[in-house]
């Protein structure tokens, strides 16, 4: 009896566990074209972002100028404008995820040449324990913190522009603000993640309200290139490690990001790279004062 007892006790806790897993989630992978890459698994949803001026009719796309969207600010927003539309008309998922045509969570093989994405399946196991999951950390040295970086790779008056609407209009978020932009030299980074739809609703109530009061505050036509003029995009990286530390308590869940394209050895190399870049770009800081 104790056996049989047993037995059905452990087929029971199977059965509430796979039913737990009966949700909706949605993984959007945002892309700017049509992409042909069989690396991206079929159970991603594919969102063609700026779609308000490209001439693609695929029926597998889903387009970020449908319903309620702001895909005219797509080249200065960037994969934010399907973050909205995601926001705004995604009124089914339970759960959803935002990855990118090149960029997808992953668990990376032993090997050096191939990165292997992770399945929904598995993401809907890992939401069985935790409230996000995030990229892992990327971090720079020691010396360099986040208000730091942005000021040496991005325009540095857009950063100060945000920190002083932050203190002006989002009092409550200043504590945080200054804890990840001022001691941090690490960031969860591409804007991706993976969490419950209501969670990201919080996200996005407090996001747009901010860039759409800084886009008065900040001229993109002010002689910058293409890529600096993603600026709402680039500063919007920084404010989810704001609204994180706000929330203090997530369970987070930190995944590896296959960058497809590039192969894991050519990655390693790009990230020694980057770190001998930093070495040099600290001098530079310190010269600032």
């Amino acid at each position: 009896d104790c056996l049989l007892s047993r037995g059905l006790g452990d087929v029971y806790k199977r059965q509430i566990l796979r039913l737990r897993r009966i949700f909706m989630l949605t993984l959007y992978c945002m892309t700017h074209k049509v992409v042909e890459d069989r690396r991206i698994p079929k159970d991603r949803t594919m969102m063609l972002v700026g779609a308000y001026n490209k001439d693609i009719d695929r029926s597998d796309y889903i387009k970020d100028d449908l319903k309620d969207n702001i895909s005219n600010l797509n080249s200065s927003f960037c994969e934010l404008t399907g973050l909205y539309s995601i926001w705004k008309n995604d009124t089914k998922s339970d759960y959803v995820g935002l990855e990118h045509y090149r960029r997808l969570f992953s668990k990376r093989k032993i090997n050096i040449f191939n990165y292997k994405v992770i399945k929904k399946n598995k993401i809907e196991k890992y939401l069985e324990s935790y409230d996000i999951i995030l990229p892992v950390k990327h971090c720079w040295p020691h010396e360099v913190n986040l208000i730091d970086q942005y000021k040496h790779e991005q325009v540095p008056s857009d950063i100060e522009a945000l920190e002083v609407l932050i203190h002006e209009d989002f009092p409550q978020y200043v504590d945080a603000f200054n804890k990840v932009m001022y001691n941090n030299n690490w960031a969860y980074n591409y804007n991706m993640f993976v969490c419950k739809k209501s969670l990201i609703d919080e996200y996005c109530s407090f996001l747009f309200d901010v860039l759409f009061k800084l886009k008065d505050r900040i001229n993109i036509n002010d002689g910058r290139d293409n890529y600096q003029a993603r600026v709402f995009g680039f500063l919007s990286e920084r404010l989810f490690n704001v609204w994180i530390a706000y929330k203090g308590n997530l369970k987070i869940k930190e995944l590896e990001v296959a960058t497809l394209g590039d192969k894991p050895l050519y990655d390693l190399k790009r990230r020694i790279y980057r770190l001998f870049k930093w070495h040099k770009a600290r001098k530079e800081l310190k010269k600032r004062g």
